[in-house]
């Protein structure tokens, strides 16, 4: 933490997000009005985004994309460069129910798991990179080959179903992040714990945080197990507070010295997200500052 690595290059996905609510109770087999909203998103998009909102020089690496995203990127502060010079179809829609929370994702990105010359990229670093899994698993185990030497490289699990894809890559990662079920796919194991045990053992060095939705959030750095649980909050989008989670992560990693304070700050961080709130850099971080103060983070020396 506090090192000279200061600008961030994130890769993965970038695409169209579908957000469809249900204005009511839902019927089964029926039709159910719903409300929609439409905007850009994928893993490594949402990152890049919410670290550029914070002034981070950032990099965004994805699939090429409409020239209206491109004059969005850089009307909000984020240097992108193209993977192919086709535009690929690829988008997600997230299913909420009227409370705004999650019902179901419905994912296709199919034209990410190409085969993509990443080779091409330019060489980067010291550099903090962060990578979602959506690439396929030969472009992912190169990029983290490649880059790991003069680098930090952060995972970002993004699902369950593609966490097999650093089954070979854990000794050369710095920071992972996942989900509950994405670290029980990962270790076959059980529990977070079982999971978190068996990563550790892969890799010592690594700095691990496991979520899991409402419940305790658990994390590994330096020897220490640390955990906490979310405040509650008024919800009103589920979606995208993994990506803010991870985001204000890596920032606060990137800022701070006392890791209890780096976690508590970034679960905050994915509450605020989900309870809807927006505003400008400095009172959001006022308000991630004052939330923190009120998630306890117990500590305790790893024994394994």
């Amino acid at each position: 933490m506090n090192d000279k690595r200061n600008n961030f290059v994130c890769i993965g996905a970038l695409h169209p997000d579908y957000v469809l609510q249900l204005k009511n109770n839902y019927f089964k087999n029926r039709t159910n009005p719903i409300s929609h909203k439409k905007h850009l998103g994928g893993v490594a998009y949402n990152i890049a985004s919410k670290l550029a909102f914070l002034n981070i020089k950032t990099e965004l690496i994805s699939l090429n994309c409409k020239s209206v995203n491109k004059k969005w990127l850089i009307k909000n502060k984020i240097k992108f460069t193209s993977l192919t010079e086709k535009i690929y179809d690829r988008y997600y829609t997230s299913v909420l129910n009227h409370k705004g929370e999650m019902i179901l994702g419905l994912a296709y990105m199919d034209n990410y798991e190409k085969v993509l010359p990443v080779s091409n990229i330019k060489n980067k670093i010291n550099k903090n990179i962060i990578i979602d899994l959506n690439l396929h698993h030969r472009n992912i185990k190169s990029l983290i080959t490649k880059y790991h030497y003069k680098n930090n490289i952060c995972v970002c699990g993004t699902s369950s179903h593609k966490v097999y894809k650093i089954n070979d890559s854990l000794n050369k990662i710095n920071v992972l992040i996942l989900n509950k079920q994405e670290s029980l796919n990962l270790t076959n194991k059980k529990s977070i714990k079982e999971a978190l045990q068996n990563i550790i053992e892969q890799n010592k060095n690594l700095i691990i945080v496991i979520t899991n939705g409402r419940n305790t959030v658990f994390a590994y750095h330096d020897n220490m197990i640390y955990s906490c649980k979310p405040l509650k909050v008024k919800i009103k989008n589920e979606n995208g507070a993994g990506d803010v989670m991870s985001a204000l992560f890596n920032y606060y990693l990137l800022k701070l010295k006392k890791f209890n304070e780096v976690l508590a700050k970034s679960v905050a961080a994915g509450g605020l997200q989900v309870s809807g709130y927006q505003s400008e850099k400095k009172t959001y971080l006022q308000k991630i500052d004052h939330m923190s103060k009120n998630i306890k983070v117990k500590v305790s020396k790893y024994n394994g």
